[in-house]
Order: C-alpha cells, then sequence, then structure tokens
C-alpha cells in the first residue's frame, strides 16, 4: 500500500477536493449520466472549504481525506444518526441504534486500488465506533465495477436494500 496518512479535512483543502470531486463526476458520469454530472468549477473550493469548516466543528460530521506527500488523493465524508425515538414502532432494527452513514468516498484515479478507499473508510469506522455507532451504512450504484466488490470483498458489507428510482417530471413543463 502507498504511504498513506488520514486527516481530517479542514479549510484550505477545498481546492484539493474540488478537483478530485469534479473527477470523480466525470468518472460516474459516464458510468450513469442520469445521476451523476461533473460539478461545475465556479466556487466549488470555496464552498467545499465553507462544508469542511462546518464538519471541523461537528460531533456527528466527519470530513477525511487521504494524503500522499502531502497531496489530497481521496476524500470522504460520513454523518452519524441517533437512534430513533419511535425505533420500538418500527420495523427496520437498525433505527433503533446508532448509525454511521458513509455519505461519500472517492479516491484519486491514479491512487485508486491501492489501499487509500479502504485506509479511509477503516478510519471512519473507527470514528464511529468510538462515538457508539453500531452500523455503518452506505448506498452506491448497483452496476458500479469498482465500488460494489470494494464494499462487499474489502469491507466485508452486504447489500441489504436496493433502492429503485424512476423520472416522473415535473407538474407543468
Amino acid at each position: 500500500m502507498t504511504d498513506v496518512s488520514i486527516r481530517r479535512s479542514r479549510p484550505g483543502d477545498g481546492e484539493a477536493c474540488a478537483h478530485l470531486w469534479r473527477e470523480l463526476g466525470a468518472l460516474y458520469s459516464e458510468m450513469n449520466p442520469h445521476t451523476f454530472q461533473v460539478p461545475t468549477a465556479e466556487g466549488l473550493a470555496e464552498w467545499l472549504d465553507e462544508r469542511m469548516a462546518f464538519y471541523q466543528d461537528s460531533q456527528e460530521l466527519l470530513s477525511l481525506v487521504a494524503e500522499v506527500d502531502g497531496v489530497v488523493i481521496g476524500t470522504l465524508t460520513a454523518v452519524l444518526h441517533e437512534p430513533s425515538e419511535t425505533a420500538v414502532r418500527q420495523v427496520q432494527t437498525d433505527l433503533g441504534r446508532r448509525r454511521l452513514h458513509i455519505d461519500n468516498l472517492g479516491v484519486a484515479g491514479s491512487h485508486r486500488r491501492a489501499g487509500v478507499g479502504s485506509a479511509l473508510m477503516r478510519a471512519a469506522e473507527e470514528w464511529g465506533r468510538e462515538r457508539g455507532a453500531e452500523v455503518v451504512l452506505l448506498e452506491t450504484e448497483a452496476n458500479n465495477p469498482m465500488s460494489v466488490p470494494f464494499y462487499e470483498e474489502r469491507m466485508g458489507f452486504s447489500a441489504e436494500v436496493v433502492v429503485f428510482r424512476k423520472e416522473i417530471g415535473v407538474l407543468g413543463e
């Protein structure tokens, strides 16, 4: 594995993360142009820096970066969800547990399959575990040839839910 360091993101990382975010947008929009796009570059770094500042001050939000030789080559964001107050009335048992939800994970193309995503995921899981999370949840595209094997084979996840999607248009169009 490449010598990777994982740390919490901070304001100032926005420029590097914006470059990576646009790279990921290009990759994913090639796979599925109906649900992905390349984010606009204008103001993206500043917006990401604002989000990183917000995440930095939160106990429920996590934003990590992976670096090699001081260069950001991966990102992960996650949120901690508390058990639902109505969990005993729900049919899904996870609603009664503290849950860590991985919102996104991305690794630069030049560093994929080198352990960077695994290192980011392990750091997020440890962060969640330290805060009492009992389960980790995430979504990925069912047809993604990189992420499905990564999560199932390398990270030990199992596919438990199928999310259906249908575009129905907007009234008045």
